[in-house]
């Protein structure tokens, strides 16, 4: 099947990968994984791997690097090839296994690497990028890497990868109100003196605008205000699969999934319709977040 911007998986830029994809074809490279030009040993990598895990799906989320040829002519000739796959698997297209990686070593040998946030390589500090790869030149020994590390990710993988958005949507949600009563209480240091030695002199009613205005806003929606500076829903991760849907509450240990549409509770049915249409990222007071395509958070 040929790739297009609708069935692409990758971050990088679309455009750029396309072009890539056809400079190498007029240039008549030889090794391809799909539409995606690569080293012959990538092919080999890959191949071995789906051998063992059928259903992986290769993504294109690293800049190409230059592959040097001759063409007919004796001309040395540049062709823009991916050395690095990201891994992901048909229920969670959004997010990422980890990666494998081909990499040039001296002379004609390469290091099949494997990458991933599971791996733990003590021999770099764990801020280096070495510290989640394992590499081999021995390409089963780097199969055997990938096979342990590299899996179908199950339901907390994806909701700890979309955590930060809950948390971020939140604050979203809470700040409006918080700028709003800040703004409104927030008095001059004259207002408030003129504001005291009134309300000694007599029983209290605002003499200041600013103090009129605050009472105006804590009257008319104070309460939503309130509600709002310190919203904490009860939230509910929601994972949409091609053919099921998974759901748990953030105060509940227990995931439910679902097969049919009809065993969701109606209120989380209800809320996905309206996030469907939301953009990424954006958070509905008393409704949830679209965190992507597949992956929601639902407020109850």
């Amino acid at each position: 099947m040929k790739t297009t911007q609708e069935n692409f998986i990758g971050t990088v830029r679309f455009d750029s990968f396309q072009r890539n994809v056809e400079t190498a074809r007029t240039n008549n490279h030889e090794h391809w994984i799909g539409d995606i030009p690569v080293r012959k040993e990538m092919v080999a990598f890959f191949k071995a791997f789906k051998d063992k895990r059928y259903n992986i799906v290769p993504c294109v989320d690293k800049s190409s690097t230059v592959f040097w040829k001759r063409d007919a002519e004796g001309e040395s000739i540049g062709i823009s090839i991916y050395n690095t796959l990201g891994i992901t698997f048909p229920d969670a297209t959004d997010f990422r296994s980890g990666s494998i990686i081909v990499e040039p070593d001296s002379g004609n040998d390469v290091q099949y690497c494997v990458e991933s946030k599971k791996i733990e390589n003590e021999k770099y500090a764990c801020t280096s990028d070495g510290y989640n790869i394992r590499q081999s030149k021995d390409l089963k020994k780097a199969l055997k890497i990938a096979m342990t590390y590299l899996k179908p990710l199950g339901y907390d993988d994806v909701l700890n990868n979309c955590r930060d958005k809950l948390s971020n949507g939140i604050e979203n949600l809470r700040s409006p109100a918080r700028e709003k009563l800040h703004e409104r209480l927030s008095v001059q240091r004259s207002d408030m003196a003129q504001e005291v030695a009134h309300m000694i002199a007599c029983g209290y009613v605002p003499s200041t605008k600013a103090f009129k205005d605050a009472v105006d806003l804590i009257v008319n929606e104070g309460a939503e205000l309130r509600r709002m500076q310190d919203y904490k829903p009860r939230a509910c991760f929601v994972w949409v699969k091609p053919n099921s849907l998974s759901y748990r509450f953030t105060d509940e240990t227990q995931v439910t999934e679902c097969t049919s549409m009809n065993d969701v509770p109606e209120f989380v049915r209800n809320k996905l319709a309206v996030l469907q249409i939301a953009k990424n990222g954006e958070a509905i007071t008393d409704v949830g977040i679209r965190v992507s395509d597949i992956t929601y958070w639902v407020f109850a």
